[in-house]
């Protein structure tokens, strides 16, 4: 693991990060057939923490009680709203009602990635940074639980794997991540090793 380790420092992340833009790194097409006029827009930050030396990722658990991804883990973020000029902006305001990251302690980096799932969104993935120490509170009507996640712990082969799933005839790659009894998969899943792909983590680094 000293290899992915090294792949993965705070200092090596960041100069990595730096190459992102507005413009998503990773485009729409994953699942064909799908209007971008049929989907709701929605946005989310995925957001890096430096401690003690390791990039670390902020995750929440829905509560089982919402209509929508209930007990799910995820990154902070929601749909568009009409006050939004911008999905950038999405991001980082539902960050701030979810965690109370407050959005000018975000340093942004960019657009990772601009997704279609199956649950009908179009989801643009932010990354941003912020700086320790810093005290987040998850709002209880949206979050059940948070945790942080050293992304060379997600980076190990033994916590990654690949199901195939079908969906309207289409088959794809389903990408599950476990840490400390939390599973991270679906949208989430995807997100996160197209993040680690980006940082040149594959899964057997």
């Amino acid at each position: 693991m000293s290899h992915t380790n090294d792949l993965l420092a705070p200092r090596r992340v960041r100069r990595c990060l730096r190459e992102l833009s507005d413009e998503p790194q990773v485009e729409f097409e994953r699942i064909p057939d799908i209007s971008r006029e049929d989907l709701t827009e929605a946005a989310v930050l995925i957001a890096l923490t430096e401690i003690d030396g390791e990039m670390y990722a902020v995750f929440t658990g829905r509560p089982d009680t919402m209509r929508e991804h209930s007990g799910e883990v995820s990154f902070p973020g929601g749909r568009r709203e009409p006050e939004d000029d911008e999905l950038m902006q999405t991001a980082l305001r539902e960050t701030r009602e979810e965690i109370s990251l407050a959005e000018e302690d975000v340093r942004l980096y960019g657009n990772l990635v601009c997704m279609p799932t199956v649950t009908g969104y179009v989801i643009n993935a932010y990354v941003g940074e912020f700086e320790q120490p810093y005290e987040l509170r998850p709002d209880p009507r949206e979050i059940e639980t948070l945790f942080l996640a050293p992304l060379s712990e997600l980076a190990d082969p033994s916590r990654r794997r690949i199901e195939k799933r079908s969906w309207q005839g289409f088959t794809f790659d389903l990408h599950f991540f476990d840490y400390e009894g939390q599973v991270i998969w679906g949208a989430t899943g995807y997100m996160l090793h197209l993040l680690l792909d980006f940082l040149g983590v594959s899964p057997k680094s």
